[in-house]
């Protein structure tokens, strides 16, 4: 025991003292700038606050990106940012650190509506980085005439002088000015890294110790002292009329807007409070706080904390970056149906918040003498449950949070979700172009949307009343006893509201995916009941089998992102189609993640076409590396689409399948799993044939 003690403590402190070189790219934001000979911002203050706490000799250095594939080749040096790929897991174990990138092509003309509009039009990249070749391999079809723009900056410069009509970049850095954009969902979304050279890996185990430690609120604090200190030493006086400036920032009177703004015990919270603190520290100003109201509207003040751009402000505001994005869903009661589309309900009552971003969205569908008026969403929701209305809108943050607090989560569901999100601003009115400026320069550091570490949503918060509070210090065994009772009731209760919340997202889920393909309704539902009954027989927990159960069926969820075009193609696909239909794996697990369902489903969704030998998609994951439950469904998934009738296929027997599955096991299938399944054949045959 002795000696593996020192063994490990050998191993520990062989990191102690000894130096290494981490490479970073000086792109001039909070993240990594220089001030005269000083390194700053917050990968500096991360890695210092490591060697602090790991005792480690960690040196910064800076790098220019056409040194990235020498210095791979080179020296044994850490890289951060480096886009992981194939060829370098052979070098680098990679940690992921805090951002997403999405891959966007941003535009100027208001008249584009999907990437269809690019067809042979001049379109700008960064030539020699990770979207380059990505870009150009999977919009090929586009036959765009492709220009090399070297930054991002000079791409917003070329797309003013009209010298290109769009340029593709990633999200990780946001805009000065607006700029429009659409989504190329082709691309895979990558994580920031860090890579740690594969001869270091007592290193990396401890790095990664670190990253997947660090905790929301430190992550924050360090974001937002990083951002204070870059713009103060990049402005310095640039903006030194607004010194000592009192600025009124009009609010939302409802105080429950979660996660924008919103009370917690007293304290105001939320991405807009963040937002203000930061500029009012940067600029040196004193923000006054007004609340909306219909003598006060949203003209009173000089910012609005949230508009978009389709608002009555458009015409007299400046709006900054987007820091948060509106996804509108539809709700209704429990016991009441779904809806696949809006166009469904176009004779339905709704309750819509007066002047809501969704006004003008629904009036495309539905009629405006179906509408009814509400002050806020929870009028919106008492109408709901008091079957004066039918529906109501609302983003789904918002609703996930006041269906918690109020308890009303067992009666109201989540029963569509619309095409349409909204970009959400602040917006400086009138003419005051000193401080619409200085707001736009700070706005492209909110990157809240790209963070892949949760800062502001680890929690469901709510609105809670000091007074109402009891604080209770008393001996006695029977007080304590009671306290206890009590803590133990109230998690059960909190643990059901989230299982029903999961049950709802769930349910509207398989809606979107039902919409997305009729054909798979009763498809989607066996599934669930096949999942459970081979999870049951492999001897699972009851906590798994009855998990696998419920979110399943949400496998396919990302077809929702690919062409209908291609899904619905009656003969053979191309190769650039299967490589098109291989991205859904990849887009269901960004959805699932997204709303929140489970890991067990986001795993699903991710990985149920891998197959046993290492040939399946999107990661070629081998053996055991795939996930139990990938595994499980990736059988049953087969079973009833062989089973099945299509439109293009006759659907085969029992027996056929069985070959195939038999034929297919140790190749695509664990052998294991198949046994038991093969050992249950008929259990799984009586469920095709009965009623879903």
């Amino acid at each position: 025991m002795l000696k593996i003690i020192l063994f490990s403590l050998l191993l520990y402190t062989g990191l102690l003292g000894e130096e290494h070189t981490i490479l970073l790219e000086n792109e001039n934001s909070f993240f990594f700038y220089k001030d005269k000979d000083e390194y700053k911002g917050l990968y500096p203050k991360i890695f210092k606050d490591i060697n602090k706490d790991k005792k480690m000799n960690l040196k910064l250095k800076e790098l220019d990106t056409n040194l990235i594939l020498d210095m791979e080749k080179g020296k044994d040096s850490l890289i951060m940012d480096l886009v992981e790929n194939e060829e370098r897991r052979q070098k680098y174990y990679f940690i992921p650190t805090f951002f997403y990138l999405k891959a966007n092509i941003y535009f100027l003309n208001s008249e584009y509506i999907d990437i269809t509009n690019f067809y042979k039009k001049r379109v700008g990249i960064i030539k020699g980085s990770y979207l380059d070749q990505e870009f150009l391999d999977r919009y090929d079809f586009l036959n765009l005439e492709i220009v090399d723009i070297k930054t991002r900056e000079k791409g917003v410069e070329m797309l003013k002088n009209k010298e290109i009509d769009g340029f593709v970049a990633d999200n990780q850095y946001g805009f000065k000015d607006n700029i429009k954009k659409i989504e190329l969902n082709r691309i895979p979304i990558m994580v920031t890294t860090l890579a740690v050279p594969k001869t270091e890996k007592k290193l990396y185990k401890e790095l990664k110790k670190y990253f997947d430690g660090i905790s929301p609120e430190a992550l924050k604090n360090m974001i937002s002292s990083s951002r204070r200190e870059f713009y103060r030493d990049r402005f310095k006086d640039k903006y030194i009329g607004l010194k000592g400036k009192t600025v009124e920032v009009v609010f939302p009177s409802e105080k429950s807007n979660y996660p924008l703004y919103y009370m917690e015990n007293g304290i105001e919270k939320g991405l807009a409070v963040e937002y203000l603190n930061d500029v009012e520290n940067i600029l040196d100003i004193q923000i006054r706080k007004i609340f909306y109201s219909k003598e006060r509207g949203w003209q009173s003040g000089d910012i609005a904390i949230a508009s978009i751009p389709e608002s009555d402000l458009k015409e007299s505001g400046n709006y900054t970056n987007p820091y948060y994005t509106l996804i509108p869903v539809i709700f209704n009661r429990k016991e009441d149906g779904f809806i696949n589309n809006l166009a469904e309900a176009r004779t339905k009552r709704f309750a819509v918040v007066e002047n809501s971003y969704y006004i003008s969205y629904l009036k495309k569908f539905i009629k405006s003498e179906n509408f009814v008026y509400v002050k806020d969403i929870d009028e919106a929701i008492e109408k709901v449950r008091n079957k004066e209305v039918d529906y109501g809108i609302c983003d789904h943050k918002i609703l996930s949070n006041k269906l918690y607090n109020s308890g009303y989560d067992s009666e109201i569901k989540i029963a569509g979700i619309p095409d349409k999100k909204y970009d959400v601003s602040m917006v400086v009115k009138g003419n005051q172009s000193e401080l619409s400026e200085a707001l736009k320069d700070i706005s492209v550091s909110f990157l809240n949307e790209n963070m892949s570490k949760n800062m502001y949503l680890e929690k469901n918060s709510y609105q809670t009343d000091k007074s109402k509070k009891m604080l209770i210090f008393s001996a006695g065994l029977l007080l304590l006893s009671l306290i206890l009772l009590y803590k133990g009731r109230k998690n059960l209760l909190e643990k059901k509201k989230y299982e029903d919340l999961m049950l709802s997202l769930v349910s509207a889920l398989e809606a979107v995916n039902q919409f997305n393909d009729l054909e798979t309704g009763n498809h989607i539902k066996r599934l669930n009941r096949y999942s459970e009954l081979l999870a049951v027989k492999l001897g699972c927990n009851k906590k798994f089998y009855e998990e696998i159960g419920k979110v399943a069926s949400l496998h396919d969820v990302g077809k929702i992102g690919i062409d209908r075009s291609i899904l619905k193609k009656p003969g053979k696909l191309t190769d650039e189609e299967f490589e098109v239909i291989k991205t859904h794996p990849e887009i269901g697990y960004e959805i699932i993640k997204k709303s929140g369902v489970s890991v067990m489903a986001e795993n699903i969704a991710r990985y149920h076409h891998e197959k046993w030998n290492g040939t399946g998609y999107p990661y070629g994951l081998k053996g055991g590396d795939i996930p139990l439950e990938a595994r499980i469904v990736t059988i049953v998934d087969m079973y009833d689409a062989l089973r099945q009738k299509r439109v293009y296929k006759e659907g085969f027997t029992h027996e056929r399948a069985i070959e195939i599955i038999k034929s297919e096991s140790g190749k695509s299938f664990d052998p294991d799993i198949v046994k038991v399944f093969l050992e249950n054949e008929f259990k799984f045959e009586r469920l095709f044939n009965s009623d879903v």
